[in-house]
């Protein structure tokens, strides 16, 4: 490991196998030492608390985070994530992953991650505004369209970005569109963005098949998370031609080897809040989906699905690793010995970054594109990143992960050799 990174307090998971990548990339990259010690700490680390008035007169105090990476490439952008696990180190761990992300993807941005830890669902509506705004309120003097750009993540969406661009603007005193990504449309957001991730996912996907001159119509997709990106997953991929055989959320998950109704199972969803009872399945234990037999395993939901407790179990032929970090190092390791693809976060995950840049740009020209056009560049964006990835890796005879770090790594070495260091 790399002995001078930065440590942070508290659970380093994410920066941990963050840092065990960039070590493995070290070793096929030419990258000059200053840009390993960039790499390995944090530019900004800010934890504050979070006061809240809750609805019964209390006071309760929240503890917040926001983290900016790098900015080598160009202004930090991240997302804003509600959710109990939050913790200074978890962020430092997604923002390192942000900046690889926006690198291999070419995109003008450096990386950065924050959130709440805080369970969004046993909070009023009134005390989430509240809760928002007052997260925002604390950052105004360091996020900005031009510094650090918030975007939506795990817990949070259209309605909390609306809150932190307004709450931004009134603090400045203009209104200020490109402080956030994610917003509705009437706001300078784009059409359909809560779809975003899951379309990047079903686009990399696509790529990655005819890369390997196979077609997705008429494979297998096990889906594991059924959250917003996980129900966009399941029926894009259904309406793709693919046979969606199992899903699963925190509760359980269902099985049914000739495919899952997606429509069905949608109302089945809405109706009880789980997937768990549908009619149209096999309800099974929700751990159980990674030992499906399938052609793919989207990972959609949290960090560390895949373990060393469990990929022992994997019998996907591809994994698809769309959640930030869903597949530790330890068993990334253990799949790549085993031969088993794994098409990495910084891929996968791209559709929302793609989206998020396309919003900036439109807020800074003041005119909105069609959704057609949207999901057009976003489809072209991601398909020719996953074809740079897979031409590379196999080139070089590596992963498709290394791959990513190693081109991700080029470019922001450039870029911190030309730049230099100030002052």
């Amino acid at each position: 490991m790399l002995k001078s990174a930065y440590k942070p307090p508290g659970e380093p998971g994410l920066w941990h196998d963050f840092l065990a990548q960039l070590e493995r990339t070290l070793a096929h990259v030419n990258a000059h030492p200053a840009t390993v010690e960039y790499l390995t700490h944090p530019r900004r680390t800010v934890a504050l608390t979070v006061p809240v008035q809750l609805d019964d007169g209390t006071v309760s105090f929240f503890s917040g985070y926001r983290v900016v990476h790098n900015i080598a490439l160009g202004p930090a952008r991240g997302g804003v994530r509600y959710h109990p696990r939050v913790s200074l180190g978890q962020s430092v761990g997604l923002a390192a992953i942000a900046t690889i992300q926006s690198a291999v993807f070419r995109l003008p941005y450096g990386g950065a991650a924050g959130g709440v830890s805080v369970n969004p669902r046993k909070l009023s509506i009134g005390e989430v505004e509240r809760l928002t705004r007052r997260y925002a309120a604390e950052l105004v003097d360091v996020i900005g369209p031009d510094k650090d750009i918030l975007g939506p993540d795990l817990g949070t969406g259209e309605r909390e970005m609306a809150w932190m661009m307004d709450t931004f603007s009134t603090n400045r005193g203009f209104t200020e569109p490109g402080v956030v990504t994610g917003k509705p449309p009437q706001l300078g957001g784009v059409s359909k963005r809560g779809e975003a991730v899951g379309r990047g996912v079903l686009y990399a996907v696509e790529a990655f098949t005819r890369f390997q001159e196979q077609d997705l119509a008429g494979s297998t997709v096990a889906v594991q998370g059924y959250g917003k990106v996980g129900r966009a997953v399941a029926r894009l991929f259904s309406e793709a031609g693919a046979k969606v055989i199992a899903v699963s959320d925190e509760w359980g998950a269902v099985y049914n080897p000739d495919g899952l109704d997606y429509k069905a199972l949608l109302a089945h969803f809405k109706e009880t809040g789980r997937v768990e009872g549908f009619s149209g399945a096999h309800t099974i234990g929700r751990d159980a989906l990674v030992g499906l037999d399938a052609d793919f395993l989207i990972l959609a939901a949290l960090e560390g699905l895949i373990n060393e407790g469990n990929v022992d179990q994997v019998r996907a032929r591809v994994i698809v690793e769309s959640a930030v970090g869903a597949v530790t190092a330890d068993a990334d390791a253990q799949l790549r010995r085993r031969g088993v693809p794994v098409v990495p976060d910084v891929i996968a995950g791209g559709g929302g970054l793609t989206m998020d840049y396309l919003e900036w740009v439109q807020n800074f020209s003041m005119f909105n594109w069609s959704e057609d056009r949207v999901w057009s560049a976003m489809q072209r964006r991601v398909a020719q990143t996953l074809e740079e990835v897979c031409t590379y890796a196999e080139a070089h005879a590596i992963d498709l992960r290394l791959a990513s770090y190693a081109i991700a790594v080029d470019q922001i070495n450039f870029s911190t050799h030309m730049r230099g260091v100030y002052p």
